[in-house]
């Protein structure tokens, strides 16, 4: 045996040492096969960079615009319209600068200036136009304005008289039993009577219009008509009337029991019953409104007059009871187209 041990080559140790190894570590283990990773070798997206933040551009600073705004300062009405217009017209745009009608030299100076006119009143009209005819010309208080459109161009008008349309609704709510009414006007005041013709045409009135040609043919013709009329609307016009025949139209109508609409608040007193005037504030707007469209240039479409939206009515609430008219509740109030 001990020659075996030595023929194998192998120390008996040796021999012992590999089987307790064998022994030890157990069966072997098959590892399983790992699949290959495979990598992406595509370029990664370059990100879109974030669009640049560009600083809003300051705001364009306007130049304010001069207006001339020539007042006719003897009468005490073109003043409040004046201190009116000078609110209207927002100082930021405009720089305002007030001259008296008057003061020819002050007009004068403006000639080589970049300026657009506002006229209050028929004798600024005229001043303005005089000194300055070549500038666009805004104006208003100028009840004959046949004759101011007439003194060069370009130049846009404001109604003096509230919408006759509002007037005659106004009068109606008054009286309810309004329904035959005498208009008396000059030949220069055609253009109303037709105007008038339509708004009674409008609310179902009969509106009878004769024309005069003096103020003493104006109390003839009433005197003529009062049997047919329950209503007499006065407009202003200084051919077809004057102060002395104002006082006996309203006396013969008084006496007729007949109710008169007048322009005058004044004239209350004599015995109308109900007076129609234009709104400081709504001629100033309109006003205003023009002289927008006329600096911006956009007057093709402008009328050569523009019409006000507002009325102020005064009721003689003593000659309403006598011609047996209902309770009014106020005596004042203010009436817009709107309404």
């Amino acid at each position: 045996m001990g020659n075996a041990n030595r023929r194998s080559g192998l120390p008996a140790a040796a021999i012992c040492l590999l089987f307790a190894g064998c022994a030890a570590t157990g069966p072997s283990i098959v590892e399983p096969e790992l699949e290959p990773i495979v990598v992406d070798a595509r370029p990664l997206p370059v990100p879109t960079p974030p669009a640049p933040v560009i600083a809003p551009a300051p705001p364009r600073v306007q130049a304010r615009v001069d207006i001339a705004l020539v007042v006719d300062e003897t009468t005490t009405a073109h003043l409040g319209v004046a201190d009116e217009i000078e609110s209207a017209l927002p100082p930021r745009r405009y720089r305002v600068a007030r001259i008296a009608a008057s003061a020819a030299g002050d007009l004068d100076a403006l000639r080589s200036r970049r300026v657009t006119v506002v006229a209050v009143g028929p004798e600024a009209v005229r001043a303005a136009r005089t000194a300055l005819p070549d500038k666009a010309l805004v104006f208003c208080q100028v009840p004959a304005y046949a004759d101011a459109l007439q003194q060069g161009a370009p130049i846009w008008g404001v109604q003096t008289l509230p919408p006759l349309e509002l007037q005659l609704k106004s009068w109606q709510a008054v009286d309810p039993s309004l329904r035959t009414i005498a208009l008396i006007v000059g030949a220069a005041g055609s253009a109303l009577a037709e105007e008038a013709q339509r708004a009674a045409h409008l609310l179902a009135a009969d509106l009878l219009v004769e024309t005069s040609a003096s103020d003493r043919e104006t109390l003839y013709l009433f005197r003529r008509l009062a049997t047919a009329v329950d209503g007499l609307w006065l407009l202003p016009d200084n051919e077809a009337l004057s102060p002395q025949v104002l006082r006996e139209l309203l006396a013969y109508a008084s006496s007729r029991g007949i109710g008169v609409l007048t322009f005058n608040e004044a004239l209350l007193a004599r015995g109308a019953l109900l007076t129609a005037t234009a709104v400081p504030a709504d001629v100033a707007a309109t006003v205003a409104h023009v002289v927008d469209r006329v600096v911006a240039g956009r007057t093709s479409d402008l009328p050569a007059m523009t019409p006000l939206s507002a009325a102020e009515l005064a009721v003689n609430v003593g000659v309403a009871t006598t011609l047996g008219l209902p309770p009014v509740a106020t005596s004042r109030w203010v009436a817009r187209d709107a309404d």
